[in-house]
């Protein structure tokens, strides 16, 4: 009545079906493992990239205009930015970092002098801690940012009382500190004048 074997033949192909779809699911298995292992690589990143941006930004403990005292009207010659790491901020290191500068005369970028490059420049120099590299890895590390404001060196014009000027500070890791005051009047005897 029946024949054995086609009913053989059955079971065969059940179990052929069968081995194909487990080694399929095995293989989906396999592609959606290492598409989450990727995508977990590349959160892990961003995540980095993004706390570094915020956190690895200088903080500017205050602002100091040198005046020109042989000026016939008081003038700041230089501005001199005195910094230091943010709280939870990693080695930031001066030497790559770059300044906005922003005056009523000029707008332009300065780059330290301690760095490969050209164009107008700004010079660092250390004041607290271990700063001899122009890296600022502790919190109590402070750095003296000098900008020269003698039109020779950046080309940028002495400022004078009532003028604004806006400084952006961008560190390697892209994360600015963003600072602007108003020249206040400053008496021809005085050296220099809080910002």
């Amino acid at each position: 009545m029946f024949s054995t074997g086609s009913r053989g033949q059955v079971g065969t192909g059940t179990l052929i079906v069968f081995i194909s779809v487990v080694l399929v699911a095995g293989a989906a298995a396999g592609v959606v493992t290492n598409t989450a292992g990727f995508l977990q690589f590349q959160s892990e990143e961003t995540s980095e990239s993004s706390t570094a941006e915020v956190s690895d930004r200088l903080e500017v403990a205050y602002s100091i205009g040198v005046v020109d005292s042989d000026s016939a009207e008081t003038e700041l010659q230089q501005l001199e930015l005195i910094v230091g790491p943010a709280p939870d901020a990693t080695a930031i290191d001066l030497d790559n970092t770059t300044v906005q500068f922003q005056s009523p005369d000029r707008a332009t970028t300065l780059v330290s002098d301690g760095a490969t490059g050209t164009g107008p420049t700004f010079r660092v120099e250390p004041l607290q801690g271990d700063t001899d590299d122009n890296v600022l890895s502790d919190p109590g590390d402070r750095s003296k940012l000098v900008i020269p404001l003698d039109g020779d060196t950046t080309a940028l014009e002495p400022l004078r009382r009532g003028e604004e000027v806006a400084v952006t500070l961008t560190t390697p890791s892209g994360a600015t500190t963003h600072v602007q005051h108003t020249v206040p009047p400053a008496d021809p005897n005085d050296r220099a004048v809080k910002l």
